[in-house]
């Protein structure tokens, strides 16, 4: 029926028939970062001016207003020194206005739930990494340093 030189002349084929129906693999996933506390008992920016107005002259304590809070997450390269400027290459998300100067995200009636609001998600569509940088800043919504 088959004899060895016909198989012989169809592995070829066969072969490239089967590359040709191989899918290409695709890595995806995501990063989730989970806020569950802030606390910036001076209400101060990482300057030492105050979030919202001027010092109290008499304890020069931050006594105006409290921060903004909201935080913006970095996903980037390892990198021995971390360094805040340059591209986030594996991605970056932020979060809306969290609360002021000290908050908590748990649940007051479950306090081991943690509310979704301080989530940061950063999909990704390639094969993880066993080293990278995580940044993760608080800023101040209303002060004159958003720019």
């Amino acid at each position: 029926m088959w004899n060895r030189t016909r198989i012989t002349n169809c592995l070829p084929i066969v072969c490239l028939l089967l590359t040709l129906w191989t899918k290409v693999s695709q890595s995806t996933g995501y990063f989730e970062l989970q806020l569950i506390s802030v606390e910036n008992l001076n209400g101060e920016l990482a300057d030492g001016e105050c979030c919202d107005g001027p010092r109290s002259p008499q304890d020069r304590r931050c006594t105006r207003d409290e921060c903004d809070t909201y935080l913006k997450v970095c996903l980037k390269e390892y990198q021995m020194v971390v360094t805040t400027t340059g591209a986030c290459t594996f991605g970056a998300g932020s979060t809306q206005v969290l609360g002021g100067n000290r908050f908590s995200l748990t649940t007051k009636n479950n306090p081991n739930k943690i509310d979704d609001a301080g989530k940061i998600v950063i999909p990704f569509q390639f094969a993880w990494l066993r080293e990278f940088s995580l940044i993760v800043e608080a800023w101040d919504w209303d002060n004159d340093t958003r720019n």
